[in-house]
């Protein structure tokens, strides 16, 4: 369960970085400094963030190592990847829905 929460915060965090990198290309481009400075100040931030959350993921990794944790926190990875599965099913169906592209 620990990892999976460690693979779905980086995707998050990865999202966000590319998205804010995107945002600051683009107020380069219209000379939008303050956007721009605003996007830079947030990706440092987001930065910090992530190094935080490494700190703080890394022991707990090391205690899931432990043979009494390591099988609930199997089942519990499991129950969280198919949790996961389901959501971004979901979110695929909306997003086809909305284009009007129906599958079924």
């Amino acid at each position: 369960m620990m990892q999976e929460i460690v693979n779905l915060l980086s995707g998050v965090v990865s999202l966000a970085c590319v998205a804010l990198i995107l945002l600051a290309v683009s107020s380069a481009m219209s000379k939008s400094m303050h956007i721009l400075t605003a996007c830079i100040i947030a990706l440092v931030l987001l930065g910090i963030f992530f190094k935080l959350c490494r700190l703080i993921f890394a022991p707990m990794l090391a205690v899931c190592s432990i043979s009494i944790v390591s099988g609930i926190n199997k089942f519990l990875g499991a129950v969280m990847g198919a949790a996961e599965a389901c959501l971004l099913t979901y979110v695929s169906y909306k997003v086809l829905a909305y284009f009007g592209i129906y599958v079924l």
